[in-house]
């Protein structure tokens, strides 16, 4: 028999930083997801100068950059960052990355950006309202705000930010926004929502649709992504 899976809880810092060395190597469904509605997203959108919130190990800070925009690409573990940053040397693309908590605000003068993009991140901020005030603070008049983010469904799901080390399950903490309190955080902050997209797993390619786990909870939201214009 298999020794059981053991379980441990780690605060979002520490879980990123443990987390940084194997997280492009994985095969994470909800990123699977979210990318192919992103890159569509991404193609009919027109920005020069974007700023990459949360960029973690640059995916998105990196699709920008080939697409020759002036990029800003900020997170809070050094850890995430030196792999981005590895990535991008080896690309050879000239991205500003800064190591730096959304907590404290955003460090740029108002209307700044043409395109923001925060994936993945706002359901581990506790005060999202901040985060997007800010965030419509330093985008120019017509500029564009993409979150992406895991879907508030989730919580009624139990599902929780996870990923597994050496049979060690780590579980990372989720704030219970709601799917109003992201709307809200938006208009709010005077921006226009332009689209909303609930995306479930039955959105996942066909060959994704074998796994157990898809196929027991494959009418189940995992990702929200909505864009906004100022």
């Amino acid at each position: 028999m298999s020794e059981p899976e053991s379980l441990q809880e780690l605060d979002t810092q520490e879980g990123y930083a443990r987390w940084a060395a194997s997280y492009d190597q994985e095969s994470n469904l909800l990123i699977i997801l979210e990318e192919l509605f992103v890159d569509r997203l991404l193609a009919r959108l027109s920005f020069s100068k974007a700023l990459d919130v949360g960029a973690g190990t640059g995916r998105y800070a990196l699709k920008l950059a080939r697409a020759g925009a002036t990029v800003t690409a900020l997170d809070r573990s050094p850890e995430m960052l030196a792999v981005a940053r590895q990535a991008a040397q080896r690309e050879g693309l000239p991205i500003d990355f800064q190591l730096t908590a959304l907590d404290d605000g955003l460090r740029f003068e108002s209307d700044q950006f043409d395109l923001l993009i925060c994936a993945l991140v706002l359901c581990h901020i506790p005060d999202m309202a901040r985060a997007v005030q800010e965030f419509a603070r330093v985008l120019q008049n017509g500029g564009y705000l993409l979150i992406t983010d895991f879907h508030p469904a989730h919580t009624d799901y139990g599902w929780r930010t996870q990923f597994k080390q050496a049979g060690v399950k780590y579980l990372l903490p989720t704030m219970p926004h709601t799917r109003e309190d992201y709307l809200n955080a938006i208009t709010t902050s005077g921006l226009t929502i332009r689209e909303v997209m609930d995306i479930p797993l039955r959105e996942l390619p066909e060959e994704y649709h074998s796994e157990e786990f898809v196929r027991s909870n494959i009418e189940k939201q995992v990702c929200l992504i909505i864009l906004a214009q100022k």
